[in-house]
């Protein structure tokens, strides 16, 4: 790129929603800059807590096996009675702790410090030459209807140096105090809960790393230590009626309030790694975007800490905006495309701010002489497996057609509480592992499953049919549209001949273990065709050939079929 072509994206703030926006741009080929004013990477637990959802996001981006190797699982919460702090009185899961199944091979939450989290999404981004610009700010911009012009400030060492970009698109994940938001005028309206909180991070000795150590309860007194994924080093959480600023601001007097607190004088204390201090607020913006200029993350929405959700949300603000930037950057999609990340999001979100202030106010009255577990566990629905876009104007849903026909659409349901009625064009797309690989006419020995086969770059065409005319012409039509955004899947029925394999298809599979058909509802007559969108959302359900045209006319509107 010469100098005086625009950069295709910047992107200011590189906490996780920046990160991963980044990473799904370059996987598509755009050229990203991703800035940040601090000049040392983040460091601490902070959002710590990674739900399946979001394992499922790592899982396309790529990412996932360092996400799970430098992570660990999500240990049980024990009370300890006092006075005294060391015989349990209640010891249970936060989250329900369930097996996995074949349509969802990550359903429990996996812990990792959000500064290793983004250590590993840098490593990945350095991969495509790609690399944090730290110590940059970005002070101001201006956009029209071509361009944004950003103005930057760089530290290098006691010096500020100005720099003017020029780019076609801004993205301020830059957080709750950021910039971004507040020059475009979003409105961020919400309010300030009671119910300060010191948290950090600490070297322990003496505590097993089995559990979290709990004392005392938020409405008095309580202490929280919690083992991370390094040896000795605990994540700390201390709240209540007591002299909060000074514990933040004094080492020894964080160290005697949580021996005094829990009881335990034997606990040996060492070097803070790690410190911070917050005031739950509970806001979000408007609307995610304002011309070519769009915010993620806490940047668009901050919330209590109760329930796990807020960094997982702005991991899935990112997964939702990446594809459609990219498309549109790209040429393949009108802007129209892009006002659907405000519409998808903007309901999910509500409803997160919602359950999670819930969270807050009952985790807060919990009792240590009550069942103290009912203010701390959370629902499965937590897991955010089942948070969905059904109302979004881009799906197509033949199944169920009140879903997407402009009328008397059903009310919003973000987080699927209600699955009763099975998939929906919207929902995530579930996994089905056992597909043998046909190839040549033959089976394979080699298996595979979806979520080997999902790209976090393409839309995926899954065929579920044994009808030659079916599969043929839905292959076809999927030739219309650009290859490097389109992988077809025919998924054969269970104990298919491979010789019923058509030609055209980028894989051919048998569905050996049935779960394919029963993940997606499909039948063994006619055909079942599921378009999975890169974020892992089921864009379209349809019979065929026509839907998959009608549903492709919305995202690729500036190709011609």
């Amino acid at each position: 790129m010469s100098a005086t072509q625009p950069l295709p994206v910047l992107i200011t703030g590189a906490g996780p929603s920046g990160l991963v926006l980044a990473l799904s741009l370059v996987q598509h080929g755009i050229q990203v800059r991703i800035i940040d004013r601090d000049q040392q990477f983040h460091i601490g637990q902070r959002g710590a807590g990674i739900q399946p959802r979001t394992l499922e996001a790592y899982n396309l981006l790529g990412v996932l096996p360092d996400i799970v190797s430098r992570g660990m699982e999500l240990r049980p919460l024990r009370f300890y009675k006092l006075p005294g702090g060391v015989e349990p009185s209640k010891t249970f899961n936060m989250f329900p702790v369930e097996e996995p199944t074949p349509s969802t091979p990550y359903i429990n939450t996996r812990v990792l410090g959000q500064a290793k989290a983004e250590q590993v999404l840098r490593e990945y981004l350095a991969t495509y030459g790609c690399h944090v610009e730290r110590g940059t700010e970005l002070r101001s911009f201006e956009q029209d209807t071509e361009h944004v012009v950003a103005h930057l400030v760089k530290r290098d060492g006691g010096e500020e140096v100005a720099e003017t970009v020029v780019c076609h698109w801004l993205v301020g994940t830059d957080g709750a105090r950021g910039i971004v938001r507040k020059h475009l005028g979003l409105t961020f309206l919400g309010e300030a809960l009671a119910g300060q909180i010191v948290f950090g991070e600490i070297i322990v000795k003496g505590l097993t790393r089995d559990h979290w150590h709990c004392w005392g309860e938020f409405g008095s007194k309580m202490a929280i230590l919690r083992p991370t994924e390094d040896d000795d080093i605990y994540n700390f959480i201390v709240s209540g009626n007591i002299d909060l600023e000074k514990i933040y601001e004094d080492y020894d007097t964080l160290v005697q309030t949580l021996k005094e607190i829990s009881g335990r004088q034997d606990l040996i204390f060492g070097e803070i790694k790690s410190k911070s201090n917050n005031s739950p607020n509970v806001r979000m913006v408007n609307k995610f975007s304002e011309g070519r200029v769009f915010v993620a993350g806490d940047a668009a929405h901050v919330h209590s800490p109760a329930g796990g959700q807020g960094m997982n949300s702005s991991v899935q603000d990112a997964l939702n905006l990446g594809w459609k930037l990219a498309l549109v950057e790209l040429g393949f999609a009108s802007e129209f495309l892009l006002s659907t990340y405000t519409e998808e999001r903007l309901p999910v979100i509500s409803h997160m701010l919602k359950e999670t202030t819930t969270l807050l106010h009952a985790t807060r009255s919990a009792k240590v002489n009550g069942d103290v577990s009912q203010g701390w566990t959370r629902s499965h629905d937590m897991k955010m497996l089942g948070v969905n876009y059904r109302w979004s104007s881009i799906l197509l849903d033949e199944r169920h057609p009140q879903q997407t026909s402009g009328k008397e659409k059903p009310l919003i349901d973000a987080y699927g509480t209600n699955t009763s009625d099975g998939l929906h064009a919207g929902d995530r797309a579930p996994d089905a592992p056992g597909l043998a690989v046909v190839e040549t006419g033959n089976v394979g020995a080699e298996t595979t499953s979806l979520f080997r086969i999902f790209s976090s770059t393409r839309h995926t065409i899954l065929v579920l049919s044994s009808d030659s005319d079916q599969i043929t012409a839905v292959l076809g039509l999927a030739k219309k549209f650009p290859p490097r955004f389109v992988r077809t899947v025919v998924i054969l029925p269970q104990d298919s001949s491979p010789l019923l394999a058509a030609s055209g298809a980028d894989v051919v599979c048998i569905d050996q273990g049935g779960h394919g058909y029963t993940g997606y509802s499909a039948g063994t007559e006619g055909a079942t065709v599921a378009v999975v969108r890169p974020d892992g959302v089921v864009g379209a359900l349809v019979g065929g050939a026509t839907g998959l045209e009608t549903y492709f006319r919305n995202v690729f509107s500036n190709v011609k079929a």
